[in-house]
This record gives structure tokens, C-alpha cells and sequence, in this order.
């Protein structure tokens, strides 16, 4: 019986890749352009030493424009103070037309300044 040799085949190394930080969508656009919009308001971020992720209200509607020029540690910060004007101001959208609602239909909205209380 004849006894074959065997033989190893070299085998190549890859070269290993860099690990690269995974960076989303929003941090791209806003790298790239410097500036990120939310509900129509520009947030730009600002240069500082120590607060990294320093950003500040630029402009947007005119509902917005008591938050133009402040600024905020995060971008969830800032988001966080559009959606809470947003949302104050369509409140007060939904409490205006609940009243004219309430006059078209006979009822005429409480007036609480006549109200007497009673104090003990």
C-alpha cells in the first residue's frame, strides 16, 4: 500500500479591518451640513471645550421665537423644548375652538371670575 504525502496549503491573513464607530443618519446630516431642523426650527451645534454636544436654536416660525438664540446641552434638549412649545400651542388651539364649539351649540362658557367661594 503506497502512502500518500500530505501537504498543508499556505493560508493567506486578511488584513483586519479598522472598527469604525457606528454613526447614525442624524449625526451625518448634521455633521454634514452643521445644522439639523426639527419641526421647521434650525438647531446648529456650537464649538465649546468642555460641553461636546452644545447646540443652539438659530431660527424657524414665528411660534418658536422665544427659543431663537437659547441654548441647550444636548440636541434632545432642544428637542425636547420645540415639542413642548408645539404642544402649548396646540392646546391652546384645541381650548379656543372647544369654546366657539360650546357657544354654537347654546352653552356659554363658565366664567369663573362671578363664582363666589366660600371661605370657612
Amino acid at each position: 500500500m503506497a502512502t500518500k504525502k500530505v501537504t498543508k496549503k499556505a493560508v493567506k491573513a486578511t488584513p483586519k479591518k479598522k472598527a469604525t464607530k457606528k454613526v447614525s443618519k442624524k449625526a451625518e446630516a448634521i455633521a454634514k451640513v452643521k445644522a439639523f431642523k426639527h419641526k421647521r426650527i434650525a438647531i446648529e451645534p456650537v464649538p465649546h471645550d468642555t460641553l461636546t454636544e452644545l447646540v443652539r436654536v438659530t431660527a424657524g416660525p414665528e411660534w418658536a421665537s422665544e427659543l431663537f438664540g437659547k441654548r441647550y446641552v444636548s440636541l434632545n434638549y432642544a428637542i425636547m423644548a420645540i415639542d413642548t412649545i408645539d404642544a402649548e400651542r396646540n392646546i391652546a388651539k384645541g381650548a379656543k375652538y372647544v369654546g366657539k364649539e360650546m357657544v354654537a351649540a347654546g352653552v356659554t362658557p363658565l366664567d369663573t371670575t362671578e363664582i363666589e367661594t366660600e371661605e370657612k
